[in-house]
């Protein structure tokens, strides 16, 4: 043992102490030659070859030549809105997307395709627009921020204009693309809107407008892939949702089915069966990641404006093969397979059952249908045409018993993410926090994954509207008054629990992209509730959503208002 007084000298002496965890050492390396290496030690490099080749005669070591790719966006307005779009708006996009497609993968590839790129930033601009300007920080605590997440007086910019200068460019694109796509003349008007087909855009002649360096593939880029035509189309769409223009929202649809069909024509085999054999369907492969991310995309889409609008799906539900090659598993009768039958409870990574993504799709089918059994309606005139013209009431109901056991089907097959993790009731609320009279009225529900939170909400909306869209089996007779009104309370409890489901799971505030997709359910919600204190809570998460997302949801308000005979001004006045 040393004694006490014995000192021990280093191994490598020197007056600086070589310590990785000396930060100082770390920012400040000294400018000195490492310690000795013991030649006998083994050695990797062959023994006329010098591993340090870059090493100086002064002994520094010196590192060799490396050449990086330069590829990615070099303009700071550009690409700033291009990482709002994949931070934001094009992760509301995802919600039902594992992969992320449109916040992971169109980014990269706008680098290089201006459609994209253009279709992406107009959509990022106008969510800032949409909310004042004001851009949440992403990432949780920092120090510091980069320089492309910051952006000078952002609050003063109009950032509207700048979204219609780069919504023209993506037109402007859009309309080159599709008349390079086809070999025959398109008619581009249902993909652009009704004043872009006038609309030259002249960078040039706007004093407005950021000069920034040309090149070749603004000018001439020829999109040729089908993909990003469909996905550049989605984009635009959802640019025109998220401040409620239906007719320009309507009309991006129109031309995004256009493109599905075009696709779809595309993919039919060009051979002739052999002797003896028989022609594949065209509808066998499944869609790719791209065409996959974009098409349930547009589905989702299209139900709503289905929804919102009273009117049919472009989309044809009965098309087993479409949904089938979108990912859907179906069985020989029609009806979804169940997605909780591995041990664990949920799909694991080699199952063979659909992941969350696609069980949240299949209930976009399903919605798909039922939207289009409500606007059928009752008996509807032979002239009017439609798949229910002349149908009569019997087989409407025999229908709807036919989409209600679908229903059933895909919830009883949901795995365990679909259900809640916490269910607090407003009693096990510590007082400190229980504030607001309002917000004390039903519990808050949370899930896990947001994208389940969301789906729920969707499958409580659909129960509503089921519920409440039951044919009769006749107008007279077969049911006694009593019979009828006892079945009215039966529907009206039912409803009013799937409302408070869609609000208790509201008020646990998941993440932006679920606040979005709730607005239509909040305000199904909303024509069931009657409690007073239960409708101002549902206007306020609609006015928040709008408030903190920039998301339109004043429309639904207002139609709430006047259908519950409340007026606007009483409404500002309550509601925060």
């Amino acid at each position: 043992m040393l004694s006490p007084t014995t000192s021990v000298e280093p191994l490598y002496a020197s007056s600086t102490t070589w310590s990785n965890n000396n930060l100082d050492f770390i920012l400040n390396h000294p400018q000195r030659s490492s310690p000795p290496i013991d030649p006998n030690l083994p050695t990797s490099f062959p023994p006329n070859d010098n591993g340090f080749r870059g090493r100086a005669t002064s002994g520094n070591l010196v590192p060799p030549t490396v050449q990086f790719d330069d590829y990615g966006e070099d303009d700071h307005e550009i690409a700033f809105l291009l990482r709002h779009f994949s931070e934001g708006p094009g992760y509301w996009m995802d919600l039902f997307d594992l992969d992320t497609y449109f916040a992971s993968y169109v980014p990269v590839k706008a680098v290089d395709n201006p459609l994209l790129k253009y279709a992406a930033v107009a959509y990022a601009a106008k969510a800032l627009g949409r909310r004042g300007g004001v851009k949440p920080a992403m990432g949780g605590n920092f120090s510091r921020q980069a320089r492309m997440e910051l952006y000078p007086d952002i609050q003063s910019v109009d950032w509207y204009h700048k979204a219609t200068q780069y919504y023209d460019r993506a037109v402007c694109h859009l309309r080159q693309a599709l008349q390079e796509e086809s070999p025959t003349p398109l008619d581009c008007s249902d993909m652009e809107p009704s004043w872009a087909s006038n609309m030259d855009y002249r960078e040039d002649n706007n004093p407005h407008s950021h000069k920034r360096r040309r090149t070749s593939s603004y000018i001439s880029r020829q999109v040729s892939n089908p993909d990003e035509l469909l996905a550049a189309t989605a984009i635009l769409s959802v640019y025109e949702f998220l401040d409620a223009s239906v007719p320009e929202w309507s009309r991006h649809l129109n031309g995004a089915k256009s493109l599905m069909d075009i696709a779809k024509e595309r993919m039919m085999p060009l051979q002739l069966p052999s002797p003896g054999g028989h022609l594949l369907s065209p509808h066998v492969a499944r869609l790719n990641k791209a065409r996959k991310a974009t098409f349930w995309n547009i589905a989702r889409q299209d139900m709503l404006a289905a929804f919102i609008n009273a009117s049919h799906t472009r989309l044809d539900t009965e098309d087993l093969p479409l949904w089938k090659e979108a990912g859907l598993l179906i069985d020989s009768r029609g009806f979804i397979l169940p997605s909780n039958t591995d041990p664990s409870g949920y799909a694991e990574a080699d199952s063979s059952v659909m992941k969350e993504d696609t069980i949240s799709n299949a209930l976009i089918w399903l919605i798909s249908k039922l939207v289009n059994f409500m606007a059928a309606g009752d008996d509807m005139p032979d002239h009017l045409g439609g798949p229910w013209a002349g149908v009569p009431q019997r087989t409407l109901l025999e229908y709807w018993y036919s989409l209600r056991e679908h229903f059933r089907v895909w919830y009883e097959g949901l795995p365990i993410t679909f259900k809640p993790c916490a269910r607090i009731e407003p009693r096990r609320v510590p007082a400190q926090l229980r504030t607001d009279d309002d917000e004390n009225v039903l519990p808050e529900v949370w899930f896990s994954i947001p994208m389940c939170a969301s789906t729920m909400q969707s499958y409580h909306m659909a129960q509503i509207q089921l519920l409440i869209n039951e044919p009769h089996e006749s107008t007279q007779g077969r049911t006694t008054v009593f019979e009828r009104m006892h079945s009215y309370e039966r529907t009206l409890s039912a409803a009013l629990v799937h409302s408070r489901e869609i609000v208790s799971i509201a008020l646990a505030r998941s993440d932006e992209s679920v606040r979005i997709h709730s607005v239509q359910p909040l305000y199904t919600a909303g024509q069931c509730l009657k409690d007073e204190r239960e409708r101002r809570l549902i206007l306020r998460l609609l006015s928040d959503i709008e408030r903190d997302t920039g998301w339109a949801t004043q429309y639904r308000v207002k139609q709430l208002l006047v259908q519950w005979g409340w007026v606007s001004e009483e409404f500002e006045r309550n509601v925060p």
